[in-house]
């Protein structure tokens, strides 16, 4: 008997609870979460039809771009000079004690990784350029 009031209880709760529900309007949701879902749902879309999304870059991100490359230029012109001068005068000073076969390996070996350390940070120049217009765009809005 117990069981059977408590169901007739719970059910007239849940009979004054619906017509309560039925009452309830929700507004329009915030353009923002609106914005936000659909940017969601383009890349989700965009990665399972392996199509890339194109984002458009941030607001001064060719002023950082130049910014960053007239901040590296004296140094990356100084460390291309310092690796061009190690290459040149390299086989002159190790053929007194390596033989001339090793000598050129251990020269063409400088200058692929003097080459891919170069490429590696002028490479990163734009990533770093791109955060950083995020940042200052984020800053101001």
């Amino acid at each position: 008997m117990v069981v059977g009031r408590r169901s007739a209880a719970l059910q007239t709760d849940l009979a004054r609870l619906a017509s309560r529900l039925d009452e309830l309007r929700v507004g329009d949701p915030p353009a923002e979460l609106v914005d936000r879902t659909l940017r969601l749902a383009r890349n989700e879309l965009a990665h399972s039809s392996g199509a890339p999304v194109r984002q458009p870059l941030p607001v001064g991100f060719k002023r950082e771009l130049a910014r960053v490359l007239g901040l590296t230029a004296a140094p990356g012109a100084l460390a291309v000079l310092w690796n061009a001068l190690v290459i040149l005068m390299a086989p002159a000073l190790l053929s007194q004690w390596l033989p001339s076969s090793v000598v050129s390996g251990l020269v063409a070996a400088y200058a692929f990784a003097a080459l891919g350390w170069l490429a590696l940070v002028y490479g990163s120049l734009p990533f770093v350029a791109h955060r950083r217009a995020l940042a200052r765009q984020q800053e101001t809005t």
